[in-house]
């Protein structure tokens, strides 16, 4: 990695986040500092570690000066720290990392061809294999897991993402700058990433290259608990079975599949366009996992049965509140899975809240 960009050549910056990544993040670091292309700034981004990962991380600033250190005063979670790692630096290009993989040297040099090559494309990424704590490699992920956005059509191409999108190896790539401006902020819920790149898709194309470039430590983590870690309770460390929590974290491909049409709702383009994707969600989503989508809805319906009650022996402010986290939850199957028939629980609930006992005056 030379820190000292090449006349002409444009800079990439490599904002590595990590949290409690001692075992890993070496390997991590190693991988940015092998990198082919002559341009780059790598930041490493530390989210509170209580373990030994500012020690390895300050051993390899002794010996590499120019690698940067941002702490975070508290621990925010991987949402915050993502959003960090976009916006940090000035170069045109940004590489987000995560202090678990890791990435081939050519990685940089064959994404910025591609992004050299093709003006409008907004990010690239590389093929991705899987490989286990001792090195040895377990599996490739499939080559349908890569994404191709690509043509004239904003809306093709953000229709390509949500029929396409299904693992990381296709999220962690090289990006415009230029278009990660125009995202919305990213929200603390289940599908996050899946939204942002479909937004993505919206201001530019989205490619690939072929050779396996992107090694991922383990493979993925289990869906439900990837959604309970998105919520913003959950990085306060507060706990999401209590009163108070949201309940979509529950339904986590509900929830991702309604993040879409969140999202496409104030994304940078006419009204016409944006009503058309978000009238396209459901079907797409519904194509895909129809199945798994009726399940969570009959697992909501259960714990909806259980949390109902409640509502009427809380005060009136946290009956409202609870009241509005649960429809938000219903809301969210009512668009995606409507034939699972929860439209009841609105009825229920104003009934309930009805009967919660009033808030004090204020003084």
């Amino acid at each position: 990695m030379d820190t000292v960009p090449a006349r002409h050549t444009p800079a990439v910056d490599v904002n590595l986040f990590v949290f409690n990544g001692a075992e890993t993040i070496a390997a991590a670091i190693e991988s940015v500092l092998a990198q082919t292309w002559p341009a780059l700034t790598l930041t490493v981004i530390d989210d509170g570690s209580t373990d030994d990962t500012l020690d390895v991380v300050r051993g390899f600033i002794a010996r590499h000066p120019a690698i940067r250190l941002k702490r975070n005063r508290v621990n925010g979670g991987a949402v915050a720290n993502f959003q960090r790692a976009f916006w940090l630096g000035d170069a045109d290009f940004v590489l987000p990392k995560s202090a678990d993989d890791v990435i081939d040297p050519r990685f940089v040099e064959q994404a910025m061809a591609v992004l050299l090559a093709h003006p409008d494309c907004a990010m690239c990424h590389a093929a991705g294999l899987v490989f286990t704590g001792e090195g040895d490699i377990r599996s490739t992920y499939p080559p349908g897991h890569r994404l191709s956005a690509v043509g004239a059509d904003p809306l093709a191409r953000a229709r390509h993402v949500m029929a396409t999108y299904t693992s990381s190896p296709s999220f962690w790539g090289v990006y415009r700058r230029s278009a990660v401006d125009r995202l919305a902020r990213i929200g603390h819920r289940a599908g996050w990433d899946h939204a942002l790149l479909a937004e993505l898709a919206l201001y530019g194309e989205i490619r690939h290259v072929p050779e396996l470039l992107y090694w991922r430590r383990d493979g993925g983590k289990p869906v439900l608990r990837l959604a309970r870690a998105a919520t913003e309770a959950a990085t306060r460390g507060l706990p999401l079975d209590g009163p108070l929590a949201e309940h979509r974290w529950r339904t986590p491909l509900i929830t991702t599949a309604y993040a879409h049409i969140e999202t496409f709702a104030v994304a940078r383009i006419d009204e016409t366009r944006r009503r058309a994707l978000m009238q396209a969600v459901p079907g797409i989503f519904r194509a895909r996992w129809l199945s798994l989508l009726r399940r969570e809805a009959a697992v909501l319906e259960r714990a909806v049965a259980d949390i109902l009650p409640g509502l009427a022996t809380e005060d009136g402010l946290t009956s409202r509140w609870i009241a509005t986290q649960l429809s938000d939850a219903v809301r969210a199957v009512e668009a995606i899975v409507p034939e699972a028939g929860l439209s009841w629980v609105h009825a229920e609930i104003a009934a309930l809240s009805a009967r919660a006992p009033a808030e004090a005056e204020p003084a």
